[in-house]
């Protein structure tokens, strides 16, 4: 690291670092080439947003707290407070909106306000905080704009990931205001015990998205897209798959 870089303390949603990892790539590409250092935890763990949603608090609370723990020891070691950036809206409005109730008993009040007031989406830490509304990508392609129910109100009042796809060159963007209180039917476990309502709240995005001539579905979360790619795999519809940060990233 330059001593002109920002540090970041980057957080990677599981379900991104276990089945993904090539995106991880690509933030950590994005950052860089923004001058931000990507520290990520080796050690890290799930932030505990699904146990939550479970009603498993326990599980969550203990899972939150090494969050935190980690967050907390690495500012302590370089002295100094860090941008808590995450690819994905639904774990960063989780952490955002939740850690204050499940972990006020379990970690210093300074610790926990510090973390959670750091914590940004990617988006919204590259347009917002350090004010850059252009990363001079290239895509050059249809792509349809899925906001997630986490991204609309987990992490609401963000435009920031709209205001990047509409600035990368040769990208087309399609914002659907059919699909903006459309659901994917991927949070919690709506869709194993729900799966022909799931099935059709998928199919209703994918298919609106392929009829308008889409190439790609892109989103800030990454559940929401596995999902959406299960379906489109299922039924054989000719549309790409892909997490915002790839996009951010370009084609090479």
């Amino acid at each position: 690291m330059s001593d002109s870089q920002q540090t970041v303390f980057l957080y990677v949603p599981c379900q991104m670092d276990l089945f993904q990892a090539e995106t991880v790539s690509s933030v950590i590409t994005v950052l860089n080439r923004l001058n931000q250092f990507c520290h990520y935890d080796m050690q890290s763990t799930c932030c505990g947003r699904r146990f939550f949603m479970e009603g498993e608090l326990q599980y969550a609370k203990d899972l939150g707290y090494q969050v935190i723990k980690s967050y907390t020891e690495y500012c302590e070691l370089h002295k100094s407070k860090f941008p808590v950036v995450i690819p994905d809206a639904a774990c960063a409005g989780f952490m955002r909106r939740h850690f204050d109730l499940i972990l006020k008993n379990a970690t210093l009040p300074n610790e926990l306000n510090t973390f959670v007031n750091n914590v940004r989406e990617l988006c919204d830490y590259i347009v917002n905080v350090l004010h850059v509304e252009s990363l001079n990508n290239e895509f050059n392609h249809r792509v349809f704009y899925f906001k997630s129910c986490s991204a609309k109100h987990l992490y609401p009042d963000n435009n920031a990931p709209e205001t990047l796809l509409r600035n990368t060159k040769g990208l087309d963007l399609i914002e659907d205001t059919e699909t903006k209180n459309c659901c994917c039917g991927a949070n919690g476990r709506f869709a194993m015990l729900n799966p022909e309502a799931a099935e059709k709240m998928t199919g209703e995005i994918v298919l609106r998205a392929y009829n308008q001539g889409a190439e790609y579905i892109t989103s800030t979360d990454i559940h929401c897209l596995q999902l959406i790619d299960a379906y489109k795999m299922q039924h054989s519809v000719d549309v790409g798959i892909i997490h915002i940060a790839d996009i951010l990233r370009g084609e090479e």
